[in-house]
This record gives structure tokens, C-alpha cells and sequence, in this order.
């Protein structure tokens, strides 16, 4: 394997699972062609390349998103399109779950900030305010409220009321 150092882990992943046997015989112009040819130097070159393992007790899932610019032949594309197909039952309940997902908390988000955007901050605790049908001191002040200004004044109004 001298031939190949420097090279990508990618190629060299997959160069390691051949024989032996057959690895011995390859130039290492054959070795550049292979990688040139499958574009092994631009594999796993994504500007966004994440990868996580979900750690589900029992089973093993991983989830992985690659975004850049596509390089695939339409050929190749026709291939991958053939092997992994976008619109499979699993594939499509993921989407819609994903959807659904967004959708939901893009509305909770926004019902959040136009609720505190329009709402009006109302005290919960009592304060005075002057009660107008009551015009007179004595009628005021035996139910337990204050005469002050030609006013009966009541201390104990709830804004919640």
C-alpha cells in the first residue's frame, strides 16, 4: 500500500477491503485512475457535512446531512436514484413528520411573540380607583371604604375582576 499514501481515507477504506492478493496487483497509475475516475478526492467534501449517532439502547441509527454542489454524472445520478429512492414508505413518513414538526413550531413560535407583542400587562395585585355611583361620604365610608376629594375611594380593585 506505499502506493497510495496521501491518499483519502475514503479510497482507503475501500481499498483495504480487497483481497490482498488482488491489492498487490494494481499500478499506482491503475490506483489514480480508479479514484479519479470515482472521485474519491471530492467524497465526503460537503460545505455541510454533519453526522450524528443517535444512541437508541439496542439499536444503532445514524443521521446524516451532506449540502454542497452536486458533482454526480446524470448517469451516476440515475443510478442513485434507481438504488435509493426519495418516495419510500419510511422516507415519506419521515418527511411528513418533519413538516409537521416545522409547521407546529413555526406556529407556536409566532402565536408566542404575537401574544407578547399585543398583549397588555395588567397587575394582579389591588389598587385604587374612586367608584362614581357612590356620591355619598356617609354610604361610602360604611362599607369600608376612604372619602378623599368629593370621591369614595375603593383600595382593594382587582384588575382581574
Amino acid at each position: 500500500m506505499k502506493s497510495i499514501q496521501h491518499s483519502d481515507p475514503a479510497f482507503e477504506q475501500l481499498f483495504a477491503k480487497l483481497p490482498p492478493k488482488i491489492a498487490k496487483t494494481f499500478t499506482f497509475e491503475q490506483l489514480e485512475a480508479i479514484k479519479k475516475a470515482y472521485g474519491f478526492n471530492n467524497w465526503n467534501r460537503h460545505p455541510v457535512n454533519i453526522r450524528v449517532s443517535i444512541p437508541i439502547p439496542g439499536l444503532r441509527f445514524y443521521l446524516m446531512l451532506s449540502v454542497g454542489k452536486e458533482r454526480r454524472s446524470n448517469q451516476r445520478l440515475q443510478v442513485s436514484k434507481s438504488m435509493f429512492p426519495l418516495w419510500t414508505p419510511v422516507n415519506t413518513l419521515l418527511i411528513t413528520g418533519f413538516f409537521i414538526l416545522l409547521l407546529t413550531s413555526g406556529f407556536v413560535t409566532f402565536s408566542y411573540v404575537f401574544s407578547s407583542l399585543t398583549s397588555i400587562s395588567i397587575p394582579n395585585s389591588p389598587y385604587n380607583t374612586s367608584l362614581p355611583f357612590i356620591k355619598d361620604q356617609s354610604i361610602c365610608e360604611k362599607t369600608g371604604r376612604t372619602w378623599r376629594h368629593d370621591k369614595c375611594w375603593d383600595s382593594e380593585q382587582n384588575p382581574s375582576f
